[in-house]
């Protein structure tokens, strides 16, 4: 048997571990921060969530488009509950969580990510479904699929803050409900978790980044941009809306 000489990685895993240090304490001293100017926040910036509010109803609408009648019916008695809950998700800079990379697995510097929160934020559903507490479930749900949404948009992906993410922001806000072409026709997307709905859209973000890169002008950019964010966005959120209507008939929280 030849003799074995065991790599002494010492040094590297002190420096992992001191990089995960320094990590941990970047994230609770930023939190801190944002703590400190919440409230001035609050004074300048407004999560009205406008366009999650018309995410969340276009994502409806296409349950009933493709005779989804009950479950429509179901989620239309709570949609108040589900736009609730997209507006807390931005609230408090909560948002700072919303984003993820599917190639590192992972979000922004000392922070969770959209994959943890997007779980954490759907179990609480199914939870509070189950004991009875139908107006909260619903809540979260909304918080739950508010992330989904915010995986279309590749400055949520690419983890990049001030790469033009609030020029876009700004262009899907007060173009919305103004192109017809933005509101989706084509089927519910149809996967099996909460966090393959992230995945799926963190993937397709950037695949529509790389399509429309290269045009020249702003707005036309923004433009083709969304005409897949949009739809992409309603799609996944009308998945999501059946999948959790599946996960509650599993444990028999709902019947068939």
């Amino acid at each position: 048997m030849g003799i074995i000489i065991l790599e002494d990685t010492s040094d590297d895993k002190e420096g992992m571990t001191m990089g995960k240090r320094f990590e941990k304490y970047y994230g609770k001293s930023f939190r801190r921060f944002l703590k400190i100017i919440n409230p001035i926040k609050k004074l300048f910036i407004s999560t009205d969530c406008e366009v999650h509010k018309f995410n969340n109803l276009h994502g409806l609408q296409l349950l009933k488009r493709y005779n989804y009648e009950d479950e429509y019916d179901l989620f239309h008695d709570y949609l108040d509950d589900i736009n609730e809950g997209s507006v807390w998700a931005d609230q408090d800079f909560r948002s700072i969580a919303h984003f993820y990379n599917p190639n590192i697995e992972r979000g922004l510097f000392g922070h969770s990510h959209s994959l943890a929160v997007t779980k954490d934020y759907y179990d609480k559903a199914l939870k509070l479904w189950q004991e009875g507490n139908r107006s909260k479930s619903m809540f979260y749900l909304g918080a739950c699929v508010h992330i989904i949404q915010d995986l279309t948009i590749s400055q949520h992906v690419q983890i990049r803050l001030l790469n033009k993410h609030r020029q876009y922001e700004n262009y899907v806000k007060y173009t919305h409900d103004l192109v017809k072409e933005y509101i989706a026709t084509k089927p519910p997307i149809m996967l099996d978790s909460p966090e393959n709905y992230i995945r799926y859209n963190a993937k397709r973000a950037i695949r529509i980044e790389k399509k429309v890169k290269d045009i020249p002008s702003t707005k036309l950019r923004y433009y083709n941009k969304t005409l897949y964010t949009l739809p992409l966005a309603q799609r996944t959120t009308a998945g999501c809306y059946l999948l959790f209507l599946k996960d509650l008939k599993k444990v028999g929280a709902i019947h068939p």
